[in-house]
């Protein structure tokens, strides 16, 4: 998870993806390798209904939805809750599905009977120590707790309770984390994963697991 480099400016710096315009903030974690090597990696239908955990910046929801997928994403910082708005309306005329924000803490902000036909996340899962903390809203994007799979877990748990019996899940994970323990979530929450696409960048394996419920 490394941010894109920014050259200080009076405006709000921009990168484009596509036909999209991306607007960035600097309490707002940056698209990296990371959300590019998902992005690139997941199979998305008009017809799918999505649900993005720790949207940022809101790349990933803006992708699906100009695809044409119904989509709510999520994120716990609310600049990030801004900064999607922003992006939303400022790519509006391209989007040929809708986006819903909520503001919240992974599955904490969705209702009971609510799934989806996919779930996407970028997780933060850079090993972390205290000591090693930089700031709030970096750390949140950040820190995966001392194995780097502290979200991830949380993220696991809830699954089964959101996710369509036909659906999927995609998510994002880092050799810099231990992969036979990941395997031990995944077992104890009946979940059947496939690496799906692996890509080396500066010595860390960056890997994007697709997950379903087993029978």
């Amino acid at each position: 998870m490394r941010p894109l480099k920014k050259t200080p400016s009076a405006t709000p710096p921009l990168f484009h993806y596509n036909e999209l315009t991306i607007e960035l903030h600097p309490e707002v974690y940056d698209p990296a390798e990371d959300s590019f090597w998902l992005l690139e990696n997941i199979i998305i239908d008009p017809k799918d209904s999505i649900l993005e955990l720790g949207t940022g910046c809101g790349l990933i929801a803006l992708a699906c939805a100009h695809h044409g997928a119904q989509v709510v994403c999520t994120d716990i910082n609310p600049y990030a809750i801004q900064l999607t708005r922003h992006n939303i309306e400022r790519n509006r005329l391209l989007l040929k599905g809708d986006i819903e924000i909520r503001q919240g803490n992974l599955f904490s902000v969705l209702k009971n009977n609510e799934r989806f036909t996919v779930i996407l996340f970028n997780p933060p899962y850079l090993p972390t120590k205290k000591n090693e903390k930089i700031n709030e809203w970096f750390d949140t994007a950040t820190d995966g707790g001392p194995t780097g799979l502290k979200v991830t877990k949380k993220f696991l748990q809830g699954l089964h309770k959101h996710l369509e019996p036909k659906g999927c899940a995609y998510f994002i994970f880092s050799s810099l984390s231990n992969r036979s323990t990941l395997e031990h979530y995944l077992k104890n929450e009946r979940l059947s994963a496939h690496i799906i696409a692996s890509h080396r960048y500066n010595g860390e394996d960056l890997d994007v697991y697709r997950v379903s419920p087993t029978a």
